[in-house]
Parts: C-alpha cells; sequence; structure tokens
C-alpha cells in the first residue's frame, strides 16, 4: 500500500522536477572549436563559439580580446535542427585569428551569463610556429639570343648575369598598414634548372595575399627577364622589425676559361649561384588611439525594399570598401527603432580580381509592429596611414515603412463574403432602405490573433502540459509501487515485442529474422526503459542500463545481439543456417532472463 510519507517525497520531486522543466526550457549550451591547433606565425585560424539551445532568442556573445593572438573580423551563422519534434537553435560566431609569436598559447574559456546561470567554455591549446616560406618560383627561362651568349663565354660576371633584390614599397608604416615587400629574380642567360627559393620568415608581419609577375627589361644595354614575388605585410607590433634575406639557388651553365674550348662546345657544364638579398628594416609606429581599421575607407548600406510587413523578415546590407588592410575591417554598430528587431550578421570579402576592396555585411531585420521604423548606423573611426588622421565613416539613417499584417483581417473578410451573408446584408438594406454596406467588426479577431502569437500563451500551455503529464505519471507510479514492479516490467516489454519475437522463431529467412529480432528488441528496451523505440539505438541502451548499475558482462552481451542484428540486416549476401538462428533465438532468450533492472 502506499504510505502518506511517501506520497509527500513524491510530490516533492514532483514539484522539483516541475520548476526544473521550465528553468530547462531556457536552458543552453556553450562550446568552444578551431578549425586547427597548430598554426605557422604567418598563418590565420579561425575560432569558433557556438551557443546552442531551444530558445528562439538565444543571448548575444559579444567579441573576445585576445592577448596572444590578433581578431581579424567576425561571422555569424545561425541554424536550427528538428530532433523527435523538439527545435534546437543554434548561433555560431566565427572570429578569424592571427598569432603574435612563436610558442605554446592557450585560447582561454569564454564565460557568459543568460539567466541567472553562468557558461564557460574550455580552454584550448595552440601551437604556433615559426612563419612559413615560399618554397619555389617559376621562372620564365625565356632563351636568350644566342650571339650575345657567344660573346659572353669569357670574361663571363656571374653578378652582372644573374642577381636578385629584395625591396620594400614604404620603410615606415603603422600597425596593420600594408606594405608590399617584392623580391625580384634577374637573368640574361639560360638556366639549366628551376631555381630555389627561401623567403624570408617575416616574424612580426601578419602576411597577406601573394602574386607573382614576370616581364623583360634592359639594364646597361644587356637584356634581362625578370620575375617578381610580391607579398603583402601587416606589421602587427610597434618598433624596428627586421625581414630576413631572401636566398635563391640557381643552376647556370659554367663558362670559366678552365675548360677547353674543343669539349666545352660538346659538354654544358653547370655550376650552381647562391643569391641572397640584403636585409630590411622597417619602423613601424602605434595607430593613434588604438583604432583598429587601417586604410581609407566608405560606406554604403541599403536594404531590398524600404515597405515591409509585419514579421516579414528583410535584408540590410552595409558595404565598406577602399583602400587599406581589408581584414581590420568590423561592423559597425546598429541601432534600431522599438518596432525593428537584429537577428544574425554573415559577412564575406569583397574582391576585384584576386584584390580584395572590402567587406559586406548582411543583417537580417525583422518587423514587429506596424508603423515607421528607423534603423541608425552609427558612425566609425578608422585611420588614414596616408594622411595621418583619424577619420570617421558618417553615420547612415535608413527609415522603413512597416506595413500591418492583413492576412487575419483579409481571411475574415472573404469568410464572410458568401452567397449566404450577401443575401442577408441586401435584405437588411431593403427593410431600412439603406444601401450603405455596414461596417464589420474585427477588431475581436485581431485581438485573438495578437494573443495567439504572444510566447507568454505557450509558455503557460507548455507548463500546464507538463503538470498534466505529471499528474497522469503520479497515477501510474502509485499503480506501479503496490505490485510487483520487475514481473509487471518484463510483462508490459514482452508484451509489445512478442509479435516480433513469434515472427522470428518463424521464420527460416535470416534477413527476416533477424529484422524481427532487432525490432522486438529496440520494443523490448523500450518499454522496459520507458522509451520510444524511434531512435533507441545499442548505444542509448547501453548508457541508460549503465545508470541502472546492470552488470557490465550482461551490458555487453546485450549490445553485441543488437550490433549483430545491425550487421546482418546492413551486409550483402547473408547466409545463416537454421541451427545457427535458433541458437541466436535462444541465446537472446538467456540473456533478457538475467535482466533485472
Amino acid at each position: 500500500m502506499v504510505k502518506i510519507t511517501d506520497i509527500k517525497k513524491l510530490i516533492s520531486v514532483i514539484i522539483i522536477c516541475f520548476f526544473t522543466a521550465i528553468v530547462y526550457a531556457n536552458k543552453i549550451e556553450m562550446y568552444s572549436s578551431v578549425n586547427k591547433t597548430s598554426v605557422a606565425l604567418n598563418e590565420t585560424l579561425q575560432l569558433t563559439i557556438s551557443i546552442k539551445g531551444d530558445s528562439k532568442s538565444l543571448p548575444y556573445f559579444s567579441a573576445p580580446t585576445l592577448k596572444d593572438f590578433n581578431t581579424y573580423g567576425s561571422s555569424q551563422s545561425k541554424s536550427m535542427s528538428i530532433v523527435n519534434g523538439q527545435v534546437t537553435n543554434t548561433v555560431s560566431y566565427v572570429y578569424t585569428l592571427s598569432p603574435k609569436k612563436e610558442g605554446e598559447y592557450e585560447i582561454p574559456s569564454f564565460k557568459l551569463d543568460y539567466d541567472g546561470q553562468t557558461y564557460e567554455t574550455d580552454p584550448i591549446k595552440i601551437t604556433v610556429s615559426p612563419a612559413q616560406t615560399v618554397s619555389s618560383v617559376s621562372v620564365q627561362n625565356t632563351q636568350i639570343p644566342q650571339q650575345k651568349q657567344s660573346s659572353q663565354v669569357y670574361n663571363f660576371d656571374t653578378s652582372k648575369a644573374v642577381f636578385v633584390e629584395g625591396k620594400v614599397d614604404k620603410k615606415t608604416a603603422y600597425i596593420n598598414e600594408k606594405i608590399i615587400y617584392t623580391f625580384s629574380f634577374y637573368t640574361s642567360i639560360n638556366l639549366l634548372s628551376n631555381p630555389s627559393y627561401q623567403g624570408p620568415s617575416f616574424i612580426g608581419f601578419f602576411t597577406g595575399n601573394t602574386t607573382q609577375n614576370n616581364y623583360r627589361t634592359q639594364i646597361n644595354g644587356r637584356d634581362y627577364v625578370v620575375t617578381e614575388v610580391s607579398t603583402e605585410l601587416y606589421p602587427q607590433q610597434e618598433g624596428n622589425i627586421k625581414i630576413d634575406k631572401s636566398t635563391l639557388v640557381v643552376s647556370i651553365e659554367d663558362f670559366s676559361k678552365n675548360y677547353d674550348d674543343f669539349f666545352a662546345s660538346f659538354f654544358r657544364r653547370s655550376k650552381n649561384v647562391e643569391l641572397v638579398t640584403d636585409e630590411i628594416n622597417v619602423k613601424v609606429l602605434k595607430v593613434p588611439q588604438n583604432i583598429g581599421m587601417v586604410g581609407n575607407f566608405k560606406l554604403s548600406a541599403t536594404v531590398d525594399k524600404k515597405d515591409k510587413k509585419e514579421n516579414e523578415p528583410f535584408d540590410l546590407k552595409i558595404t565598406i570598401s577602399g583602400d587599406g588592410n581589408i581584414k581590420t575591417i568590423q561592423e559597425p554598430e546598429i541601432m534600431l527603432s522599438d518596432n525593428l528587431k537584429k537577428y544574425e550578421t554573415s559577412e564575406k570579402i569583397i574582391k576585384q580580381g584576386e584584390k580584395e576592396i572590402g567587406k559586406e555585411f548582411t543583417t537580417l531585420i525583422m518587423p514587429l509592429s506596424a508603423g515607421d521604423g528607423e534603423i541608425k548606423i552609427l558612425s566609425q573611426k578608422y585611420f588614414d596611414a596616408k594622411t595621418k588622421q583619424i577619420k570617421n565613416l558618417p553615420s547612415k539613417n535608413i527609415k522603413v515603412v512597416v506595413l500591418e499584417d492583413l492576412s487575419v483581417k483579409n481571411t475574415s473578410v472573404t469568410a464572410n463574403n458568401t452567397s449566404e451573408t450577401n443575401k442577408e446584408i441586401h435584405d437588411y438594406d431593403s427593410d431600412t432602405n439603406n444601401h450603405t454596406q455596414p461596417n464589420i467588426d474585427i477588431s475581436l479577431f485581431i485581438k485573438v490573433y495578437n494573443f495567439i502569437k504572444r510566447p507568454i500563451l505557450w509558455i503557460i500551455l507548455g507548463s500546464l502540459l507538463i503538470l498534466y503529464i505529471l499528474i497522469r505519471l503520479i497515477v501510474k507510479y502509485i499503480d506501479y509501487i503496490n505490485q510487483d514492479q520487475q514481473k509487471l516490467k518484463n510483462k508490459k516489454a514482452y508484451k509489445k515485442s512478442k509479435k516480433y519475437f513469434q515472427k522470428a522463431k518463424k521464420t527460416k529467412n535470416a534477413t527476416e529474422f533477424y529484422e524481427c529480432m532487432y525490432k522486438g528488441l529496440l520494443e523490448y528496451f523500450a518499454s522496459v526503459l520507458g522509451q520510444s523505440a524511434d531512435g533507441l539505438t545499442a548505444y542509448k541502451i547501453r548508457k541508460e542500463l549503465e545508470q541502472k548499475s546492470v552488470n557490465v558482462d550482461l551490458i555487453k552481451q546485450i549490445e553485441e545481439i543488437i550490433d549483430d542484428c545491425s550487421i546482418v540486416l546492413y551486409s550483402q549476401n547473408t547466409t545463416v543456417d537454421e541451427v545457427n538462428l535458433k541458437e541466436f533465438y535462444n541465446k537472446t532468450f538467456d540473456i533478457l532472463k538475467q535482466l533485472d533492472i
């Protein structure tokens, strides 16, 4: 019999579960990840911080500040999944990072306070290796005219025939200001093999695009084929930064006098020449007020349509373009009127050929109510390195008109415009000699519709549903604890799965046998564990049995049986004799008899 103390304990558990269910409705998950844990000094990596939950309005996460990494831009994406009727939303913030120096570093854990709880990600260790360099240069090995070669056989000056040069377009720059480093290789003779190029490490710089150019020129009357490799550099620290030497090893024909002229005409002798550029010192200045955006930029903003309806989302596109370090461009801050709400923002780099010329930010805006709306894009500071001045991207205001959603009103009017209604209105007009159409008051329908849209209504309904389920569980629990629990549970479980086991026992087809055994086992454990058979797997069954302290060896045998069924079902050319089927059937029920949960 049920005791009063048991009922009191049960009521306490129900109250705790009730409030836990309400709190859980707002529970979220937060985690971080990177696309790689090892990165070179002049490379970048992506840090992704994801927030997952069943709430439609997930909390906003502000950009992190990392002392060991530079942050270049961010993007945001949102996804939704539905599993067994449960909706889960995920918003991901992606940040592009570049390390400041070599060594072992840690991306720290990030905290987020939401709905009275604190969520925290795990730290991530990052290994930063020396900067990678360009491994080879493709040289246009254009044949030099034969008559010029013959005149160079003797008194040959290698320093004039092949040489290299390294230079930058500026030796004084600000942090994040673009510098172009150009390595040039000049050759006036034929090469016997492709040269081997080792570029600088560019320590202290973040590297951008690398381009290559080939052309011809003439110096002091001598024709040269020139190969240029240009690399974009963005200094990351204040002070004097050194660009190391570039080295190129090239194999050329040896025209030394030591070789006999007769044999030299039949054999081409080669020698390797190592060419080295000079080191270059660059003076890096600190940007005033530590402004992150460096360059010369302009801003434009548009919406796809200015007239919008309630609950009809539209895109706001903000484009910041210009000349400078495009990666430093940040999304401008946006302020909205009360009848507009901002959702996720995505960003992309705008390119003109291979050149990056700007960033485009696309923000989803949701109109909440009818009326005039306003989008205000706030002014944003940037540093113009050419004029050495702090400038502002001007603020912009965009007006939108949010129209009332007349779908409910139109539906009501349409429903009343039947032939019967028209006849009644006509009769009414005839009796009163008034030919004016009566006004139809649909304000009640609009109020009901607006009330139904309120989230609080669904929260109340959800709470009542949870309470109803808990009451039903109480009734079942009282019935449960007054009977032989294990016997009743196994009896119900076997009743649901009986039809599958009986069908398996009768069939001689191996595929049909294992399919029935598999379905029967899922139904059996679904009933025993109080779950739905849909989506139940061997892994989930194992986890549930472990929580119920079932013997480990027994759990392993159960998992093997279910896995054996799965393997046969999804394998081809299954050949299993009748004796093995019978042994498998008996083995299964011997194991189930030992189960005591």
